[in-house]
């Protein structure tokens, strides 16, 4: 799938590294790249990091545990994980409270109901997501094209429990963050800055993702912002796809874990950045 050529070092994910920033499992999520974050990021970042596909937030949390969040923003373009990330951040003890509840409650038809309730806004609405992200199936966060979240549920297994000491420890790591509900395109101004691209899988028919954004718009945006900015992507396909110039650098990433969409043993990814 990529060319030896291109590459200038190889990494391997797989699902035995833990990490505390991480709330949900969400499609193509970032938490176990940490420790390729800590190679290939500058030691010292003085200016402002962007998080502009945020998803569940496992770039934006690590950005802030390294750099301080008060450098940090985190963007998604689906107003339901936007809405957990902002009630972890300001309401972490009410959030697990309600947790607690779906937690006693739990079964087949407990998340059916709670899937058809407000996920969209407030601290219950929080709290309903994330109850339906700890219990969907295989982890699979999924949303129809009209931003229903449709995923079915882990059957025979029971409810995680939500560590009120873990909570609290993240929810303080990203007090300062900055968090917001933008299309991607709305950050083209952006310079002196550390961008993290880390979109909708492109050419992907999964239907897991409740947009996709086009291709050639995409790589616009991409020309537009990787001048006068530090650039690093996280994608699936050939670097060719996005025609990238040579001053990027290009790693292997083998994920020897579940990719979240799809149930595989290994599969790969790209990063690539510009410094």
């Amino acid at each position: 799938m990529f060319s030896s050529t291109n590459v200038s070092k190889e990494f391997v994910v797989n699902n035995r590294r833990s990490t505390k920033l991480k709330i949900i499992p969400y499609i193509g999520c970032k938490a176990g790249f940490s420790y390729i974050f800590d190679e290939i990021l500058p030691a010292e970042f003085d200016n402002h990091l962007y998080d502009i596909f945020g998803g569940g937030g496992s770039f934006a949390f690590y950005a802030c545990a390294r750099y301080g969040a008060k450098r940090v923003t985190y963007n998604d373009n689906n107003p339901v994980v936007v809405n957990l990330i902002q009630h972890l951040q300001c309401e972490p003890h009410k959030l697990w409270s309600l947790y607690n509840e779906h937690y006693k409650q739990s079964s087949e038809q407990h998340f059916y109901d709670v899937r058809t309730q407000n996920l969209e806004s407030g601290v219950d609405g929080a709290a309903n997501f994330l109850y339906l992200a700890k219990n969907a199936f295989s982890g699979k966060i999924r949303f129809n094209r009209k931003n229903r979240f449709n995923s079915s549920v882990r059957k025979h297994s029971r409810c995680p429990k939500l560590d009120l000491g873990d909570l609290l420890q993240l929810s303080e790591t990203i007090q300062e963050l900055t968090i917001v509900n933008k299309d991607y395109t709305e950050f083209s101004a952006v310079t002196n800055a550390l961008v993290y691209l880390d979109p909708p899988y492109f050419n992907n028919s999964n239907r897991h993702y409740n947009s996709v954004i086009d291709l050639q718009e995409f790589n616009r945006f991409l020309r537009t912002i990787e001048t006068n900015n530090k650039i690093v992507l996280s994608e699936q396909n050939e670097p060719a796809v996005f025609g990238l110039p040579d001053s990027y650098s290009v790693c292997l990433v083998i994920l020897k874990r579940s990719l979240q969409y799809v149930t595989q043993s290994q599969s790969r990814e790209m990063i690539a950045f510009n410094f």
